[in-house]
């Protein structure tokens, strides 16, 4: 007498419906993977260098101290700005 847990004779186990699933679930590992890989290291490898930048729109001293820049020859300058900005 046969269980139910044993194999029965020519039937392939890799049917087109098992190979199809098991590349699309394959596929999205993968793309999700390089997705985290990507943000993991966009948060640890910060770019070192700083551009100051110029914030043409505001005008006055006052608002560029509220906005917690620098003023300095008439401008109001932006020390955090990566190369990325």
């Amino acid at each position: 007498m046969r269980s139910k847990f044993q194999y029965k004779g020519n039937i392939s186990f890799w049917t087109p419906c098992r190979v199809i699933f098991s590349t699309v679930i394959l596929t999205l590992l993968i793309v999700c993977g390089s997705c985290t890989i990507h943000f993991a290291a966009s948060l640890f490898l910060k770019p070192v260098s700083v551009f100051p930048t110029s914030i043409p729109w505001i005008k006055s001293e006052s608002e560029c101290k509220h906005s917690n820049r620098t003023w300095q020859d008439d401008k109001c300058w932006d020390y955090e700005h990566g190369i990325t900005f």
